[in-house]
């Protein structure tokens, strides 16, 4: 039960929050977080085995192009198309990764750079995706969602209670991450996590008691692709635009950053760490949004727009958080509570023993 209680605080979190804050803005926003806690998670997936990539936000791109292009050119349903998207990601994820997959550490990280800049050269380089520039009128996830309007009773009740598309988006986002994280940890916490933790100790004692490091690095790449591509078919949907810039490898270093400063030891660290940062992100956003309501005091307006000004500067806000962490909390901002925890206990050991003396 304590295990499961940050989990049920965060559940309650996202089914509370999006019926409270029901301005477009603020559901764009928790949108992006689902996007950012799966991409995150399934990061940590791959990095079980003790490798790292730089390659996951490539896959997200993948699974958004592929779902999309076939959708837009094909005219298939994007029910079809996301499922496609996202074996699309996992099978190119295993086909490129298998020529690295005995690559360890550093080179590792090296060669899954080198990986999703390839990726996203290459979707730059077609016409079918629309090059450099993108496309555009990718069939939408909020038209469609919105033919449970035209149920009878059922569209009417959703009418009545004041929902829209946007929120049935966001309800269908929160679906697709709970299954993901799910399955996830699930994956984790099965014989195959804990092999992957064995390879991440020590390969080569992993090695001597049978094994195979090629095939469960490949298998871990192909689970944490899998839902990446997923995310991405599904947010590409959602925005109905796709261009390369948002899958380079400045989003890539965001998701590393997700997991490292929520803390990469645990399930949920990546969790935390996408929550906090995404909405730091979102932050001159959602003031900016706010100051054009009615009633608004111009300071707040002044306010919103000064921090408009400084919101280039977010990324190196987040970096030195992430020297912080690194430095002095090294487990992640997951850890403080066991920190705090601890601290406490020596101090009251501390105080027993100078009682007793």
């Amino acid at each position: 039960m304590k295990k499961a209680l940050p989990f049920l605080i965060l559940a309650v979190f996202f089914l509370i929050a999006p019926a409270v804050f029901t301005t477009r803005t603020w559901l764009n926003a928790f949108i992006l977080v689902f996007v950012s806690i799966v991409g995150s998670c399934g990061l940590r997936t791959i990095s079980l085995s003790g490798n790292l990539s730089f390659a996951q936000a490539a896959f997200i791109g993948l699974g958004a192009y592929v779902s999309g292009v076939l959708a837009k050119t094909l005219e298939l349903s994007l029910w079809v198309t996301i499922p496609i998207g996202a074996l699309a990601a996992m099978a190119v994820g295993l086909i490129t990764g298998l020529p690295f997959a005995r690559l360890r550490n550093i080179y590792y990280c090296m060669a899954s750079m080198f990986m999703g800049v390839a990726i996203i050269q290459f979707i730059s380089a077609m016409n079918v995706t629309g090059g450099a520039n993108g496309i555009t009128g990718v069939p939408s996830l909020g038209k469609e969602l919105s033919k449970i309007f035209d149920m009878p009773g059922i569209g009417a009740a959703l009418e009545n209670a004041g929902v829209t598309r946007v929120h049935l988006s966001a309800d269908l986002f929160l679906l697709v991450t709970v299954v993901s994280l799910a399955c996830l940890y699930r994956f984790e916490h099965s014989r195959i996590g804990w092999t992957l933790r064995t390879l991440s100790q020590s390969p080569e004692v992993a090695a001597s008691i049978g094994v195979n490091e090629v095939f469960y690095r490949q298998l871990s790449v192909a689970f944490g692709c899998f839902f990446a591509g997923l995310i991405g078919a599904l947010y590409a949907h959602y925005s109905t635009t796709l261009s390369p810039n948002s899958y380079t490898m400045g989003t890539a270093l965001w998701l590393l950053m997700y997991m490292m400063i929520g803390g990469s030891g645990r399930f949920i660290g990546p969790i935390i760490g996408a929550l906090l940062l995404e909405f730091v992100k979102q932050i001159p956003t959602i003031l900016t949004s706010m100051s054009g309501l009615g009633g608004v005091s111009p300071e707040f307006i002044a306010f919103s727009r000064w921090a408009g000004q400084y919101s280039a500067y977010t990324p190196f806000l987040t970096a030195g958080v992430l020297i912080v962490v690194c430095y002095w909390i090294p487990g992640g901002l997951v850890s403080i509570p066991a920190r705090i925890a601890d601290a406490i206990r020596g101090h009251s050991a501390r105080d027993r023993l100078e009682s007793n003396a």
